[in-house]
């Protein structure tokens, strides 16, 4: 009976301090939206496409027609429509919001993450990747219900979840887990229906858009997939020869683990995905590392990639040395867990 009193006590205090950070976070966010302006004068580029965006939709236009815009309306509708309606300034609640948020997992470890350049730049162009931080983390680690909505929520990168959101699927079709199908079937009847409603033609503009986006030039110039390095060739076969081996070295290793498979399906989303994902990416391997050690080499590992990023003249291929460090930490901690070390 005591126990049960401590575990009642335990939960509900985890429930006030998720409130108390979830309000701490949209307080700080208003705070900047209200302090940077008076600082800074420009908005962030990637925030101002996802609201013009919304603005062409509530218009009645074709936002992948007008703009280099390629994220589909059942989840657009649900997340950057409603910063839609709000003053461009706002783009800075939109930017430090999730820096908040992120205490709900990490803790007091946050703090470390800040200085990790992927997240910096993320800020300073007020990217969706922060928002998606914690869904990644839901699916990895398979927490019920909580990955349908995951799942839902990629849907805004689908890059992201092109191979983990299926898996996991086929996992709950196979466990016979029916309240996880259940909520997912739903989540997605109701925003592909609401898509529907709000433009019938949105599937068809949404490919489209995607298909137009391999005719942008500028595509490959931070590209950060293995297909850069095939489009310098030469010299960059061997770093590329290289990354490869320690990539399929460590999935050899993890895969065989339950627990890990999530993140090795993320990483050769990362490796392999066609459409040029940049250096912000390796954000959605932060779920996959846990201490304040780990952080910090995360953070070490990702200023080291400037440089070399810098020295490759603006290569962004070198990032993905990241989501190879951020494995290998996997692996190191595996092996403490289960006493190989």
């Amino acid at each position: 009976m005591e126990h049960d009193d401590r575990k009642i006590i335990s939960k509900s205090l985890e429930r006030r301090q998720t409130m108390a950070i979830v309000a701490l976070s949209l307080g700080g966010g208003l705070v900047a939206t209200a302090v940077i302006p008076l600082f800074i004068d420009w908005l962030p580029y990637d925030y101002s496409v996802y609201v013009a965006g919304a603005r062409l939709v509530r218009q009645g236009l074709n936002p992948h027609e007008l703009l280099p815009y390629w994220y589909p309306l059942p989840i657009v509708l649900f997340t950057t429509m409603p910063w839609s309606f709000l003053p461009d300034t706002f783009a800075w609640a939109f930017a430090f919001i999730p820096l908040g948020l992120m205490h709900i997992h990490y803790g007091k470890k946050t703090v470390w993450w800040w200085l990790f350049f992927p997240l910096m730049v993320n800020v300073a162009y007020a990217q969706a990747e922060s928002w998606l931080i914690l869904p990644m983390l839901w699916l990895i680690e398979d927490r019920p219900i909580y990955s349908s909505f995951g799942s839902i929520a990629l849907m805004f990168k689908p890059a992201y979840g092109v191979l983990l959101v299926p898996y996991r699927v086929w996992q709950w079709w196979q466990a016979g887990r029916k309240k996880d199908l259940a909520w997912l079937f739903g989540l997605t009847i109701f925003t592909m229906g609401s898509a529907f409603l709000v433009e019938p033609a949105w599937l068809s503009q949404f490919v489209m858009g995607v298909l137009r986006r391999h005719n942008d030039v500028t595509l490959g110039e931070r590209n950060m997939t293995i297909w850069a390095f095939v489009a310098r060739g030469g010299f960059w076969w061997l770093p590329l020869l290289l990354l490869l081996s320690v990539l399929f070295y460590l999935i050899f290793r993890l895969w065989k683990y339950e627990e890990t498979r999530g993140g090795v399906l993320v990483a050769l989303s990362l490796f392999f995905f066609p459409g040029g994902l940049h250096p912000v990416s390796t954000m959605m391997m932060m779920p996959f590392v846990k201490t304040r050690n780990e952080i910090v080499t995360m953070v070490i590992a990702s200023w080291l990639c400037v440089g070399l990023d810098a020295a490759a003249g603006g290569f962004g291929g070198v990032y993905l040395i990241l989501v190879l460090v951020a494995l290998g930490l996997r692996w190191r901690r595996l092996q403490v867990e289960k006493g190989s070390f």
